[in-house]
């Protein structure tokens, strides 16, 4: 065998393999298998008010809580006692800049990860739904998930992007 069948060879397997792997994104999307991975949908239709659910999606915990009445009359939009009250700062969908961060005051849904070093936060529940508290350095967060101001988290407890497929049934998107 000469150099330059040799080199002609080496080519071409070099080609096959970069073809190969160039065609995988393209065979991805062709299997609808894959979207379902991204997509998670939850009925919430057995939710009380104050009841909450924890759903696991995309390897974290999400919190779906459907707050009670009192729990959406005491937020307000710009409270002093938090550390980012209008979510300027915070990591979530553009629908959740709003008192209540989410589509529909009754759910909110968030990741039960603290935004200070990432330990997953406990529901704060007497008689009615508080918040959630971060077990690790005792960061607190409202009936939103706005962190107490003076915590050690400085950003508000994530929202992840999710839609109503009804009235009762919330689809969690990967966006």
């Amino acid at each position: 065998m000469n150099r330059r069948t040799l080199l002609t060879r080496i080519a071409a397997a070099f080609s096959v393999v970069a073809a190969g792997g160039l065609s995988v994104p393209f065979l991805k999307s062709l299997m609808p298998g894959f979207q379902r991975e991204i997509l998670l949908d939850v009925d919430v239709s057995t939710l009380a008010p104050g009841e909450y659910r924890r759903v696991r999606w995309l390897g974290r915990h999400v919190f779906i809580v459907r707050r009670p009445p009192e729990a959406v009359a005491s937020l307000t939009e710009q409270d002093a006692s938090r550390e980012d009250p209008g979510s300027v700062h915070s990591n979530q969908p553009v629908f959740a800049r709003n008192r209540t961060r989410s589509r529909d005051a009754d759910h909110l849904l968030v990741y039960a990860n603290c935004t200070h070093l990432g330990c997953e936060v406990e529901v704060v529940s007497d008689t009615v739904f508080r918040g959630f508290s971060c077990p690790c350095h005792r960061s607190e967060f409202d009936a939103a998930g706005r962190v107490e101001q003076g915590a050690a988290a400085k950003l508000n407890l994530e929202v992840p992007d999710y839609q109503y497929i009804s009235s009762d049934v919330i689809r969690l998107i990967d966006a």
